[in-house]
């Protein structure tokens, strides 16, 4: 009888602590795709806001972060890697065509299907 419930409270035990080690993992695992889904989006947001100033320390970091966050996308490695030539080359044309690539890719990876590279493009300036 004593072994029994003994039996019984072991059980109850390892059930309660196995658990909140479950809880404990799902809540950790959701917390980290919310802090890579956000950091995410703050570099499409620092490279839309900041496409016209290529020189701007906002700018580049995002490029940097960009080639992190979305190291798995072949396609966009490839742009990234274009981007980095067309900056060593200092060809500013080039640079501009690719710099709207990256950010309609990035876009496309974040779920905004319908952005155009004109949209991309115009942008809203200060009057002179």
């Amino acid at each position: 009888q004593t072994n029994n419930y003994m039996s019984e409270i072991t059980v109850q035990i390892l059930v309660v602590i196995l658990s909140a080690a479950i809880a404990v993992t799902a809540t950790e695992l959701f917390r980290k795709r919310n802090f890579q889904a956000q950091k995410r989006l703050d570099a499409l947001y620092n490279l839309v806001a900041y496409r016209h100033e290529l020189q701007s320390s906002e700018f580049l970091s995002s490029l940097n972060s960009i080639k992190l966050l979305f190291s798995e996308d072949k396609t966009l490695k490839g742009l990234l890697n274009n981007l980095y030539t067309a900056y060593g080359e200092e060809n500013p044309e080039s640079a501009k065509a690719l710099v709207i690539a990256v950010i309609k890719r990035v876009c496309g990876l974040q779920g905004f299907k319908n952005i155009t590279e004109e949209d991309i493009d115009n942008v809203f300036t200060k009057k002179a």
